[in-house]
Formats: structure tokens, C-alpha cells, sequence
């Protein structure tokens, strides 16, 4: 209902997170996977698309990764450190929640 229209998801973690933004009263937009971010790690070439970008009344933007904690090692905590700082250079929220945590929305 926020953007008028369908958004992706992956997983049905993603569809739960999914859900609980476009009920969230401050939520006014919401994109799947929006962009890819590249960075490297020592030599290595990394990438990954964050799985929402969320804007919110108040303007802000907000990035939403939706992890699956038995997926998580050592690289996807290092892919999340990144889109962190990434998310910081810009002025975005970064937000890695569970399904159903909704103090990370």
C-alpha cells in the first residue's frame, strides 16, 4: 500500500520485514534492492545489494538488510560493516533486523 505498487523480496523474511514497513505510520516509500554497492576488501572486489531503501515522512532515508541469522559469517558481517559506512557517508540509517523485531524497522 506505501508505494502503490508491488515490492520484491527474496525470502519470506524478507516479505515479513516487508510487511511491517509498509504498515510503519513513518514510512512513506520503499524500494527493493535498490542499489549495488562495490567496495574492496585488501585485494579483493566485494559487492551486494542491501535489501530495502526505505524514506521516511520525516525525510529520512533508511537502508534494511533482513539477514537470516543462520546465514550470517564472518563475510555477510563484513558486507553489512560496509554498507554501514556507506550508509553513514551519505547521512542514511543503516538497519540490519530480524523478521519480526520491530525496533529496527
Amino acid at each position: 500500500m506505501t508505494t502503490g505498487g508491488h515490492v520484491g523480496y527474496e525470502s519470506w523474511l524478507e516479505r515479513d520485514r516487508l510487511i511491517l514497513l509498509d504498515f510503519a505510520p513513518d514510512v512513506v516509500g520503499i524500494a527493493s534492492q535498490p542499489f549495488w554497492l562495490h567496495w574492496r576488501e585488501e585485494e579483493e572486489k566485494r559487492r551486494r545489494a542491501p535489501d530495502y531503501f526505505v524514506r521516511l515522512a520525516d525525510g529520512r532515508a533508511r537502508v534494511v538488510d533482513v539477514p537470516a541469522e543462520d546465514d550470517v559469517d564472518e563475510r555477510t558481517v563484513e558486507a553489512f560493516a560496509a554498507t554501514e559506512r556507506a550508509c553513514s557517508a551519505v547521512g542514511w540509517e543503516f538497519s540490519r533486523g530480524r523478521s519480526g523485531d520491530s525496533t529496527h524497522l
